[in-house]
């Protein structure tokens, strides 16, 4: 199979090649263009994702996420969320790695095949590193007024922590 994408791979690049030779396109100019603008938009998007990976570090190895494990239970509870998979719903709209290792220590505590582990793969399936996206997409496009896209967005990921967890319930 591996072999299969990269013959597809190879043909894709090919194929670009012949059609910008059949538009008189300089395909290595364009691609140097091309790799400076990358390189400019990764410069600048660097100190947002560097501050965000350090907030995320921070909140995490300071005992932040204990404290509002505790404050938030009865809340979820109240909304049939798992207080238990609490760091994971915190962590996820900033960063996927992050939240991938806590989906991992959420594992190894109450298994993969548990109500908690199967409610944390729907949250870390079916939500989305929401400021980390933002963050980097918005600052690469230079927009400033987000309206009401945060807002929208959070009130999205909320509704799939409930919806996630009346699935996990209706189907034990």
């Amino acid at each position: 199979m591996k072999n299969i994408s990269d013959y597809l791979i190879a043909c894709f690049l090919l194929l670009i090649i012949l059609f910008a030779a059949s538009k008189r396109i300089d395909v290595f100019k364009s691609f140097v263009e091309g790799v400076k603008d990358g390189l400019r938009i990764s410069i600048k998007i660097f100190p947002n994702v560097f501050a965000l990976i350090v907030a995320v570090e921070l909140f995490t190895k300071t005992g932040v996420l204990d404290i509002l494990q505790k404050l938030l239970s009865p809340v979820l509870s109240f909304f049939g969320i798992y207080k238990e998979a609490l760091g994971l719903i915190i962590i996820k709209p900033f960063s996927g790695s992050s939240s991938f290792a806590v989906l991992k220590d959420i594992f190894e505590k109450y298994g993969v095949d548990s109500d908690i582990g199967i409610y944390s793969s729907i949250i870390c399936a079916s939500t989305e590193t929401l400021f980390y996206v933002i963050t980097t997409y918005l600052a690469a496009t230079n927009v400033k007024k987000t309206r009401y896209l945060i807002p929208v967005a959070i009130a999205v990921d909320f509704l799939v922590l409930i919806i996630a967890a009346m699935i996990v319930r209706k189907s034990i």
